[in-house]
């Protein structure tokens, strides 16, 4: 490589001169690309040059302005994936190298250290001449794909038949794909998230792709098998909108558990008072809520130690932990910490207009080593008008009206 600053302006931008930058950077010139990226790759393929080392050269037309350059990239949050090496119209990877590692003699990372396979990212692939398989080579391929389906990634890979379909459409459907609610662990049930989407009836796609064999993806799914016409109905299905049948809303399709947690944090204060929590008043013990006088109403959840019971239902206003605040604890003097305490409530209320169920209490701290409660409400959730569903090819749309199911059609199976 020569240094850019001794050249001269008609030697710079001569048409056989390449400027080299490493991550944008510029740092000199060559005048022999070819010989230049030959190189380099061949260290690469010898681990001299991590495998992550990108290199690419871009030829500036004569009728352009644009300059010739040779890029290296070893910036990290590329896309990378790894492909067989050709050479003289053979892969280096012969049958006895996938023998060797199906027998476990051999991995995949000792064929990227014999350069038998390498990483390339975006930049350098237009670089590349990649077939599908060996009855695609010819003199001129570099590389060629490990198997076909590789050339797409996990969400991709679980669009079945994907072209079929127009290419925004596998775009939009590369981002729905991840918004979809179904299982996300078989710990589901255990967990405390802030907020969590469970649907109740998760169903295995009736048509499936090699990647989702390979992923385990029916192990947890994402979605359920719906009997789908397309056609107008009164104008409800403007804008892609989507008529339900209210019978199968009815008999559990798209429900949805909504799991939301609430907590509330038990203070110690500099003058060794404390948050504290009461019992219930003794009213409303064993009492139901329609039983209770107004005032005590909003108590009815309450177990003997002051928290929600689990199971109970809890409506808006209604105390899922009866807790009480010292008052003026901070400006109290340190001496007089053991006289008598006076409490205000500060009872946690649910505020919400829709009715939840205490699904569990957790006790916990955080790092400020208060005491923390956390109660796990859940809902149970019918689709409804405004809802967005899906297909796997990108068909979204919002739910227009829900309709009886003896004014939706039907097939000669009554479905």
């Amino acid at each position: 490589m020569e240094d850019a600053s001794l050249l001269v302006g008609t030697e710079l931008y001569d048409e056989n001169t390449f400027l080299i930058f490493i991550n944008g950077v510029p740092m000199g010139v060559h005048r022999n690309p070819q010989q230049f990226l030959t190189n380099f790759r061949l260290l690469r393929r010898k681990g001299k040059i991590n495998e992550f080392v990108s290199i690419y050269f871009q030829q500036a037309r004569k009728d352009s302005k644009l300059q010739s350059t040779i890029n290296i990239a070893c910036d990290g949050g590329r896309l990378v994936r790894p492909l067989i090496i050709v050479e003289k119209g053979k892969t280096l990877v012969t049958q006895k190298n996938i023998d060797e590692v199906s027998m476990g003699l051999r991995t995949f990372n000792d064929c990227i250290k014999e350069g038998k396979i390498e990483y390339i990212d975006v930049n350098e692939e237009n670089n590349t001449l990649i077939a599908l398989s060996e009855k695609f080579i010819n003199k001129d391929t570099t590389h060629m794909e490990i198997d076909p389906l590789t050339i797409l990634g996990c969400v991709a890979g679980l669009i079945p038949y994907p072209h079929h379909n127009q290419s925004p459409r596998n775009t939009y459907q590369c981002a729905m794909g991840k918004q979809a609610i179904g299982s996300i662990g078989y710990n589901q049930m255990n967990r405390v998230d802030t907020l969590l989407l469970l649907l109740v009836y998760n169903q295995k796609p009736m048509v499936k792709t090699k990647t989702i064999e390979m992923i385990n993806y029916e192990k947890l799914p994402a979605g359920q098998n719906a009997s789908v016409a397309i056609m107008s109905y009164s104008g409800y299905d403007i804008e892609d909108a989507i008529v339900l049948n209210k019978a199968s809303v009815d008999r559990g399709f798209g429900r949805v558990i909504h799991m939301r947690r609430y907590e509330s944090n038990i203070k110690r204060y500099a003058d060794r008072s404390a948050d504290i929590i009461s019992q219930p008043p003794p009213e409303v013990k064993g009492q139901k809520k329609e039983d209770l006088s107004w005032e005590f109403q909003k108590y009815h959840a309450l177990d003997h130690d002051g928290m929600a019971k689990v199971g109970s239902k809890i409506s808006k206003g209604d105390v899922w932990l009866n807790k009480y605040s010292p008052v003026e604890s901070e400006t109290r003097i340190f001496a007089n910490a053991g006289s008598q305490i006076d409490y205000n409530p500060s009872s946690e209320m649910y505020r919400d207009k829709a009715p939840i169920y205490v699904d569990r209490i957790q006790l916990s701290s955080n790092p400020d080593k208060h005491f923390q409660i956390k109660m796990v409400a859940r809902q149970t959730r019918r689709p409804e008008i405004g809802d967005k569903f899906s297909s796997r090819h990108g068909q979204k749309g919002v739910v227009g009206i829900i309709v009886d199911q003896e004014d939706m059609p039907f097939s000669e199976n009554g479905w």
